[in-house]
């Protein structure tokens, strides 16, 4: 069975702009979660960011992801749990593609890619795991949209928000994240003066 919820909104405009004005390095001064490391990237990362939608996927079942991409909207980022499967690859050309035409801003897969070639020359970054030449199939036994989902050892919700650069990827978290938000940007403005101060 495919469940399929809601979206949900988190954050408001003004927040989400402040939120792609932060780097995840700063982040990581004021927190040890929240954050995804050791997935490789398609393509060299300078910033990306974006609402979260997720999709959960059984079995190397590969139709949630069909479904996933209908609801995805420009600028959101799609989260893949693949429930441990690292040996089917869920993402290839053909969903980078679409990808491409919804304007995605980023996939982040806790399991393998395919068809590396034209994902390294795609212009939306694909952080994942592994690599594989076995691929999912359009099964149509179960999966999740919008659902909770675990990545890289973080829980991700739709209307989530990420920020990822070349250090990392951060999830910012609905209980803390103004007083989060404002010492980063605090911080931020501090070194942005040191660098002035220094040159």
């Amino acid at each position: 069975m495919l469940t399929i919820k809601e979206r949900i909104q988190r954050y408001t405009t003004d927040e989400m702009a402040k939120f792609k004005t932060i780097s995840t390095s700063t982040i990581g001064h004021f927190t040890d979660f929240g954050f995804i490391s050791n997935f490789k990237c398609t393509v060299p990362v300078t910033k990306v960011h974006g609402e979260v939608i997720t999709v959960k996927l059984s079995s190397g079942d590969g139709y949630p992801l069909n479904i996933a991409l209908q609801h995805a909207k420009e600028g959101e980022i799609l989260v893949i749990d693949t429930s441990g499967n690292k040996t089917h690859a869920c993402w290839g050309e053909f969903r980078a593609r679409k990808a491409v035409e919804i304007g995605l801003s980023a996939v982040i897969i806790d399991g393998a890619v395919a068809d590396v070639e034209y994902l390294r020359h795609c212009r939306i970054p694909v952080f994942y795991e592994t690599i594989s030449p076995k691929t999912t199939r359009n099964l149509k036994l179960e999966g999740e949209v919008n659902t909770p989902v675990s990545v890289g050892g973080v829980v991700f919700e739709s209307g989530d928000y990420i920020i990822a650069d070349q250090d990392g990827i951060y999830k910012f978290n609905h209980l803390n994240y103004k007083m989060l938000m404002e010492r980063a940007i605090d911080k931020e403005k501090k070194e942005k003066s040191r660098r002035l101060g220094i040159s």
